[in-house]
């Protein structure tokens, strides 16, 4: 019984998903915009260039679900007091929050396994040989920066919450090597760089020297943090 309805909740999870065109958009078709425009534009002179915008894309896609859709979508259920009524109903909470992550994540599996098989049909690309490499590294964004997403969201207002993480998300996406190579970029960023997640996970899904110590420190360094937020939280009464 309690698979029926873990299994129902993540069905009406994928359904709320699509009624929301601009998820959707976003979530799917943007990443694919993305791609055709990039790679139309620097394939031609460097051929190699689809092998390295495809891991900056996933990347860029597992910033987006985290810090857009899984942080504040949380935080809005614990601020509004919603989650106090949720835990009076006959349904254990857990399930309604485990089924929501896998509905995310089933999602950005696929918009990630459409970027590659676009890749392989247009540009002929490997996809059998990168995929595994692609998939966890993928995942791993996902989780990462869907704990910073949360974090963020915990430890600021409503008002100001939206502006530090677009602040974040741009800082992300313009240091971390997800368009272009930043290897003669100034010693300060690329100091910088090298401290950030998306460094280290495009290195991994691009075959060069990354650091594992420093996805670790990330990962444990948020869910601390994260946890300890949530213990201090206090829920509102009323929604």
């Amino acid at each position: 019984m309690k698979v029926k309805t873990f299994l129902y909740s993540v069905y009406l999870d994928i359904l709320s998903f699509f009624r929301l065109r601009i998820a959707v958009f976003f979530s799917i078709l943007f990443p694919l915009l993305l791609f055709i425009i990039f790679s139309a534009i620097w394939s031609a002179d460097n051929p190699n260039y689809v092998g390295f915008i495809l891991p900056g894309l996933f990347v860029l896609m597992g910033m987006s679900e985290g810090l857009f859709s899984i942080g504040p979508v949380i935080k809005e259920y614990f601020s509004s007091g919603r989650i106090r009524y949720m835990k009076f109903m006959p349904v254990d909470i857990s399930y309604f929050f485990i089924s929501f992550l896998l509905g995310r994540m089933l999602f950005f599996i696929i918009s990630v396994l459409l970027l590659l098989v676009l890749s392989h049909f247009i540009y002929d690309f490997n996809v059998w040989k990168e995929m595994p490499r692609y998939l966890i590294g993928s995942i791993s964004s996902l989780v990462i920066f869907s704990l910073l997403g949360l974090c963020i969201s915990f430890l600021s207002k409503k008002d100001t919450g939206r502006t530090l993480t677009n602040i974040v998300y741009f800082i992300l996406m313009f240091v971390g090597d997800i368009f272009y190579s930043m290897t003669n970029a100034h010693p300060i960023l690329k100091f910088i760089k090298e401290l950030l997640p998306t460094t280290q996970l495009l290195s991994y899904m691009r075959h060069e020297n990354f650091s594992v110590l420093t996805l670790l420190i990330w990962f444990i360094t948020l869910a601390v943090i994260f946890r300890l937020l949530i213990h201090n939280l206090k829920i509102p009464r009323t929604i």
